[in-house]
């Protein structure tokens, strides 16, 4: 977890403008001034060597936001990418593993780069035209630099500009996902899952997991396999309406490995929760949607969601205890059951009531496969954990998770709410509701 702006413009009131951005990297702060334009990072230190940003090597500058996980022969994932982009040139973006927002200039071939993983898990907004560039983490220090036409960069995208007109000359997706529905077992998917969690929770990590632990599918998996894969981590359940009997039948299991925390909110301790993040995160309106239903949420201001002001008072327990990665299960609902089972709908921005048809073609990607509920639920994440210096890592997101269920075969997307999960937690034989969705 960590911040940037680039800027053509002069940067004046720095604090002002940086406040919300360095939530986000508490550890260290650096701006660089390279041939007229401003570069500006804010380090979250998790993985690897201590790295300040920008990264300038023969006229190429970058600056990096999230984690690659396939950095192999470099002490720090930063320092991969413009060796990566010197040997590939603009199409490197294809080869990161990992959640990322990142900006790259070349100086010498006189073009800027900005690209995301391929679900956009890390913010990246972004203001160009024909006097001036402005990219940042979050809108807010854009707005502040005078910028007005700001967007939300693509998930999944690479866009290359002109740094002489602003003008764009290319785009690209990053990852292109194959529809074909032939796979008649679930046993790659698990092999990816596994991995998944693994490179998140396992490899090159030096600061203390924590995970929201309900008795829902979603987060039952993670811990399972944590569990398996013997990880430490702290476990948080907010016990509200969950099964009290699956929640007891998992902490039996997890007991020798896991440090538990049961904890209910007083209204008062949630009140200033909310109030944290009002001051502290960046304004963001959910844009949910159904592509088979006039249904839309425009309206909701993401600090007024219970799930917001829930997770932020579970940060601040986590921030206090000195944690700070979080392994998320955002991604799961809007994937694997498209928050229905059946045909039948468990929310109304439901696309297909969780029916996937013979032909991927005819749906992908729906709605909530990049956006929708899926950005902005990940802005919940990023946005709310930002606020705390917490990082938040997205195992169901993982390209060959996603990638190793769309090649499941109909019938066995089919068979269950959450075919996959349903099938490792039964494998693994991990405690777990049948067709129960637990909401935060």
């Amino acid at each position: 977890m960590c911040s940037f702006l680039l800027t053509t413009k002069d940067v004046e009131n720095l604090p002002q403008i940086n406040r919300l951005l360095q939530l986000r990297g508490p550890d260290s702060t650096n701006i660089k001034n390279i041939n007229g334009i401003t570069f500006l990072h804010n380090l979250l230190s998790i993985t690897g060597a201590w790295t300040s940003q920008p990264l300038l090597e023969d006229d190429v500058v970058v600056l990096f936001n999230g984690e690659i996980y396939n950095f192999d022969g470099f002490d720090n994932d930063t320092k991969c990418l413009i060796p990566l982009y010197k040997e590939y040139g603009e199409q490197f973006t294809k080869l990161l593993d990992g959640e990322f927002a990142l900006a790259l200039v070349d100086f010498n071939k006189r073009i800027l780069l900005i690209s995301t993983d391929t679900f956009k898990t890390k913010p990246l907004f972004f203001s160009i035209n024909s006097q001036d560039i402005g990219i940042a983490s979050y809108a807010d220090p854009l707005y502040k630099l005078g910028f007005t036409d700001i967007k939300k960069c693509a998930a999944n995208t690479t866009f290359v500009f002109d740094l002489k007109t602003k003008q764009l000359l290319r785009s690209f997706a990053n990852f292109e996902f194959n529809l074909d529905q032939y796979k008649t077992d679930f046993d790659d998917w698990a092999i990816a899952f596994s991995e998944s969690i693994k490179k998140r929770a396992k490899t090159n990590i030096r600061e203390k997991i924590f995970i929201g632990l309900s008795s829902g599918y979603d987060s039952g998996a993670i811990a399972c396999e944590m569990h398996k894969l013997k990880v430490p981590f702290q476990a948080y359940t907010h016990v509200g309406h969950e099964n009290k009997k699956i929640l007891a039948e998992r902490y039996d299991v997890l007991k020798n490995t896991t440090r538990i925390d049961q904890y209910t909110v007083r209204p008062e301790d949630l009140d200033l929760a909310h109030q944290f993040i009002v001051r502290n995160t960046d304004s963001f309106v959910y844009t949910i949607r159904s592509d088979s239903s006039s249904y839309n949420e425009f309206n909701l201001k993401l600090v007024d969601d219970n799930g917001s002001n829930q997770f932020s008072y579970l940060c601040a327990k986590a921030k206090s205890v000195g944690l700070k990665i979080h392994i998320s299960g955002a991604g799961a609902d809007e994937l694997f059951s498209d928050y229905g089972f059946g045909g039948k709908s468990k929310y109304p921005h439901s696309n297909f009531g969780g029916l996937f048809p013979k032909d991927l073609n005819t749906v992908f990607p729906w709605a909530s496969f990049y956006g929708s509920s899926m950005e902005s639920y990940l802005a919940k994440e990023e946005y709310v954990g930002g606020a705390y210096g917490i990082e938040s890592r997205y195992p169901f997101l993982d390209k060959k998770v996603v990638q190793e269920f769309l090649w499941i075969s109909q019938e066995l997307k089919n068979r269950h709410y959450k075919s996959v999960l349903h099938h490792y937690l039964t494998i693994n034989k991990f405690p777990f509701e049948v067709e129960e969705k637990i909401g935060f």
